[in-house]
């Protein structure tokens, strides 16, 4: 590690000959915890929504291992960054890798970045943790489109750090990004790339007591190269991948398709690869009891979506913190109910030679056979679930990879302190599933999932935190599952 950081040390004074290290941080953690589950696979909520790392097989062991830092760069005499650290140039870091022992046993690195901030301003290179959207990123069934329950994809991001204030009065601010990605190769496909932009805007001063939010996400994957690919949806196998494609991709509009013999008609009729998001509205209170968030992801997966054709489709949330005025050994701390409905996909037919654009079939795409996925996981909210995820008797014939992605999803999370020490998580969720556009699950499916957490600090190792959690699984979509994970996590220095 030390080596690591000397390297970084010259690596700064060759790029940035006149600027030095004046004050920087860095910490490594270990983790070391075991799953064990009553089935052969893992309970729902153990597993989703943690960034690929937790194995859908079984029992294992894990070990988890970390660090992360930051370097603060100032001139040669350091006073700009005394003077106005805020304004200072900050390089930092993150890296994890985890193992896993067991039915399915893994060796991941979910994480590894660098990144250089400036003001409100960063540049991010590698692969790293995150949700995108309007959402309570801690007791969210998911947010729709990016809701880290797959792997994170790495990718070079440029964009603000969280809101950045506009202007003087700093009444409208905006949190915003563009990205270029990597897909895995694959069987399938081999060379996809992603393209991931996001633009949120605030409208209320930061200190204000009401703050509005609307924005749009837009990811999409493009080019790749697939010898499974017929005539119809690709040119010899591959899809469009030059300079002059991006266009199409970035402003998702129709160019240079028509004659070009490196373009199928469904890429000129579809545009270059397989476009999804949301379109994202909400509203924070602050009352003197609490503080109150209202969100709606509107999903869309083409021009029908975003034209509000597939209302009420979507993810609505309402989160309640409330305030802590009393010295009590119990105390929510977030409650949060959540609904995600994805029924109506502009309809249930799709004719566009009578420009008919229904059966949006979210997540399916018919170039990229294994659908809105990286390293086997969904990459949106994990209440739309590949056929390989289910019970046998719900894997019907269909040929798309998501066979349901038609689902009613009521979920409840909330997260409270008790004895002043411990955190407690808990979360339920009941989802209804219906299926693809055409071919419905048989007798479609109920689910229940649900989950209780507890975070305990201990004085063992000088420090450590103890994690425990319980899940469950009972219905007709996965096979019945009851499991426990528990942890011990250090930070060593």
């Amino acid at each position: 590690m030390k080596q690591f950081f000397l390297f970084t040390t010259l690596l700064l004074n060759w790029y940035f000959p006149a600027w030095a290290q004046t004050k920087s941080q860095h910490q490594v953690f270990v983790e070391v915890g075991g799953l064990v589950s009553s089935a052969d696979r893992t309970p729902f909520w153990l597993r989703a929504n943690q960034f690929g790392v937790v194995p859908f097989s079984g029992s294992a062991g894990t070990l988890r291992v970390g660090t992360a830092g930051a370097v603060l760069l100032t001139d040669t005499a350091g006073l700009y960054a005394r003077k106005s650290p805020g304004r200072a140039w900050v390089l930092s870091y993150a890296a994890e890798a985890v193992g896993n022992a067991g039915t399915e046993s893994q060796l991941l690195v979910p994480e590894y970045y660098v990144k250089l901030s400036h003001r409100q301003i960063e540049f991010v290179a590698g692969r790293r943790r995150e949700v995108v959207g309007l959402v309570d990123t801690a007791l969210t069934s998911g947010s729709y489109s990016w809701s880290g329950n797959a792997l994170p994809i790495p990718k070079l991001r440029f964009g603000t750090k969280g809101f950045a204030p506009i202007g003087r009065r700093k009444w409208l601010a905006i949190n915003a990004f563009i990205a270029h990605g990597w897909f895995a190769n694959t069987d399938y496909m081999q060379r996809s790339y992603l393209h991931q932009k996001s633009l949120i805007v605030r409208i209320g001063k930061p200190k204000a007591a009401a703050h509005f939010f609307v924005g749009i996400n837009h990811s999409v994957q493009w080019a790749g190269h697939s010898d499974s690919l017929d005539y119809h949806y690709a040119v010899d196998g591959q899809l469009p991948n030059q300079l002059r494609d991006f266009p199409n991709v970035l402003f998702a509009i129709r160019t240079d398709g028509l004659n070009n013999p490196r373009v199928t008609s469904f890429d000129y009729t579809n545009l270059y690869g397989n476009h999804l998001g949301s379109i994202d509205f909400g509203f924070n209170l602050q009352l003197p009891a609490a503080t109150l968030f209202l969100y709606h992801q509107h999903g869309f997966e083409d021009s029908s979506g975003m034209f509000f054709k597939n209302v009420p489709d979507g993810l609505s949330g309402i989160r309640i913190q409330p305030v802590r005025r009393s010295t009590s050994g119990f105390h929510v701390d977030d409650f949060l109910i959540e609904f995600l409905n994805t029924l109506n996909q502009s309809g249930p037919i799709y004719d566009p030679y009578n420009h008919i654009f229904g059966a949006d079939n979210y997540f399916n795409n018919q170039q990229y056979r294994e659908g809105w996925t990286y390293k086997n996981r969904v990459i949106g909210t994990s209440f739309i679930t590949q056929k390989k995820d289910v019970k046998p008797e719900n894997q019907t014939n269909s040929h798309w990879t998501v066979n349901n992605n038609r689902v009613q999803v009521a979920h409840v999370g909330m997260q409270a302190t008790v004895a002043h020490r411990m955190k407690v998580t808990a979360k339920i969720s009941y989802s209804l599933n219906y299926g693809v556009p055409q071919e419905p699950l048989p007798g479609t499916p109920k689910q229940w999932s649900s989950l209780v957490q507890v975070g305990v600090p201990v004085s063992w190792l000088g420090g450590a935190l103890v994690t425990a959690s319980a899940a469950a699984d009972f219905g007709q979509l996965y096979s019945n599952a009851v499991g426990t994970y528990i942890s011990l996590r250090k930070t060593v220095w």
